[in-house]
């Protein structure tokens, strides 16, 4: 059967600019070697005496022979002063493992196709998928090269169809957006436990285009129950796991988030949750002005990059909660980060987004530890957890 590479402009817009990153993954970052490259960079003559000092075997499978030790200032022994690989430019492309010449690079297969996409956590790939002109033209290329096919229930395909023309229904701003998809990914939940038909999403979506251009969804959300003291312990809660999780947590890129959020404690370190949600809609909102779409890009992304609302074990709900609960920590970090500075540019928002997601994409306890906060916090059901995404009876 034939098979498509599907590729977002993103990530044909992408290069790494090397030297010139403000979060290099060759510092502080965990690097395993596979078999092949392994055996290239420690036969290599000039690369030899570095590697059997800097490479320690683990021999567990071809993909994971080997782990680089980074120096006591957690920089990859092979990264140059110049900020260049030394395996690349002693040994060309050809010797860095999969790891290093697939990064940001990831790609998920779909039925019997595969769709291409970029890791959050790199700032180049952040400031692509979140400002990029082109960054959501789509193109689909026929490809011979042999694909692992992943069936995707039937379920699962029309809540991931849905859910993108949910996101580009013009009567809806992005909170909204997500009640709506939350709405339907409940009745998702019923068809995947096949309690209820596949068809039954039909007409939910039908139902909710209608709310959409009715108003209904709007007034749906504005009546969502308001209540900061959840809003702050979760903010809290993830952003402490966050900071024990993150590998850059002492560099002064993650230092710039803290000291933001330091900016807005009063005189004994306590935050308050209307202090977000006022830095939010007086500051972050008008200093986004000019970039009104990036949460729909970030949505879009998200639900292309995850293939949601797909999970591992085949739970729609967990995967909504998730969604909303990312969207509301990057809404706070862009609201603390546009309080420090009256306002917000380019390199505040791509740092908000990328350092988040250096834990969120790359930490493998990180969905089990925000579950457990979330219910920890009593967010259970649709409406529950978008009133994570309040602001005082504002949007």
């Amino acid at each position: 059967m034939a098979s498509n590479i599907i590729r977002p402009g993103y990530v044909g817009e992408f290069s790494c600019i090397g030297p010139d990153c403000e979060d290099s993954c060759c510092i502080d970052w965990s690097v395993h070697v596979d078999k092949q490259s392994y055996q290239k960079i420690i036969l290599h003559p000039q690369l030899k005496s570095l590697a059997e000092g800097s490479m320690q075997l683990l021999n567990n499978k071809d993909d994971d022979w080997a782990v680089i030790r980074f120096d006591e200032q957690g920089r990859c022994p092979f990264l140059q002063e110049n900020m260049l690989c030394k395996i690349h430019a002693q040994a060309g492309e050809d010797a860095l493992s999969d790891t290093c010449r697939s990064y940001p690079r990831i790609s998920r297969v779909r039925g019997d196709d595969r769709f291409e996409s970029l890791s959050l956590s790199c700032p180049e790939a952040a400031r692509k998928i979140l400002f990029g002109v082109d960054g959501f033209i789509f193109e689909s290329n026929e490809t011979e090269q042999d694909v692992l096919s992943r069936p995707v229930p039937q379920w699962a395909a029309k809540a991931y169809d849905y859910s993108i023309d949910l996101l580009l229904d013009d009567n809806l701003n992005w909170q909204e957006t997500l009640l709506a998809i939350g709405l339907l990914i409940n009745y998702a939940g019923s068809v995947s436990k096949q309690q209820a038909a596949p068809e039954l999403l039909d007409d939910t979506f039908a139902q909710l285009s209608h709310m959409a251009a009715e108003g209904e969804i709007r007034l749906a959300f504005q009546s969502l129950p308001y209540i900061p003291e959840h809003q702050l312990h979760t903010f809290l809660s993830v952003h402490t796991m966050c900071c024990d999780e993150h590998p850059r947590r002492f560099r002064p890129r993650f230092g710039e988030l803290n000291d933001a959020i330091l900016a807005m404690s009063d005189g004994e370190g306590q935050l308050n949750m209307e202090s977000i949600n006022s830095a939010w809609n007086d500051i972050a909102i008008p200093a986004l002005t000019s970039h009104a779409d990036l949460f729909s890009r970030y949505l879009l992304y998200y639900i292309y990059h995850l293939q949601f609302p797909m999970t591992a074990d085949n739970n729609p709900l967990s995967a909504f909660n998730l969604l909303v609960l990312d969207c509301f920590m990057l809404r706070c970090y862009l609201a603390v980060m546009a309080a420090k500075h009256n306002g917000l540019n380019e390199h505040d928002i791509v740092l908000c987004f990328q350092v988040y997601h250096v834990v969120r994409q790359h930490k493998p306890n990180f969905i089990k530890s925000v579950t457990s906060i979330m219910e920890q916090s009593a967010f259970s059901g649709v409406e529950a957890v978008v009133s994570l995404l309040k602001t005082n009876g504002r949007a």
